[in-house]
């Protein structure tokens, strides 16, 4: 007959090892979701269903969602990066012009200028963490040109108060709002001097954060006019 600390023995190992099956389904689980939603994001399970949104929106395997804009607009379409994992993507016109498919951004501040009434793409670059060059991009904008933005793990680094303030000139109201690994996406214009309605700050903040130490990617997308 088992004794009484054998049954305990036995009991508490059952235990353990029921425990240790829940903690790894959890990761497990975890892991997948992460991965599934990598997948949507660069595109590989994208479907119609995923891209169509309501009123102007038409399916497009590029620049997801595809945007149909007046004549006297240009369709965009800006998305953040994931964490540290998954880069950023600008859209212009319905045609990427920075993504990581393309092997064209970086982590930091990513930023693309587009003539605004022509629609031809000026100048396309990104600013990592630690690098230079964002102010002295930032002085070549001129009045009427389109400005889009979109962070890739941590903005706020390349953001000092004058390279804010040259954002605020081009309509950002957020910018300065913009801290340690926030997404942010932001679309305005040289000479705007006036708020932008195109602009997106996702707070990093790990009792909210979707992927623990960075919140979730940012969205937007929509028609600016062609004149300022």
């Amino acid at each position: 007959m088992k004794t009484s600390k054998m049954r305990c023995q036995e009991l508490s190992a059952a235990v353990t090892i029921v425990i240790i099956n829940v903690l790894i389904w959890g990761f497990l689980f975890k892991e997948t979701s992460f991965q599934e939603h990598v997948k949507y994001v660069r595109g590989t399970e994208s479907s119609a269903s995923d891209c169509v949104s309501p009123a102007l929106f038409e399916p497009s395997p590029g620049c997801c969602p595809r945007k149909v804009c007046p004549a006297d607009h240009f369709p965009f379409f800006l998305r953040s990066g994931v964490a540290n994992v998954v880069g950023p993507k600008i859209c212009f016109n319905n045609r990427i012009i920075m993504s990581g498919g393309q092997n064209n951004v970086g982590w930091g501040v990513n930023i693309v200028t587009v003539d605004g009434e022509t629609g031809k793409i000026l100048k396309s670059d990104f600013f990592a963490i630690y690098s230079e060059g964002l102010l002295d991009f930032l002085k070549t904008i001129q009045k009427g040109n389109i400005v889009l933005v979109a962070s890739y793990e941590d903005p706020a680094v390349q953001l000092t108060d004058e390279i804010r303030d040259l954002f605020a000139g081009l309509g950002s109201s957020m910018v300065y709002s913009v801290k340690y690994r926030d997404s942010w996406v932001f679309a305005g214009a040289g000479g705007l001097n006036k708020e932008s309605p195109f602009e997106k700050l996702i707070v990093n903040d790990k009792q909210t954060n979707a992927y623990g130490d960075w919140p979730e990617m940012g969205e937007l997308g929509g028609c600016f006019p062609r004149k300022v």
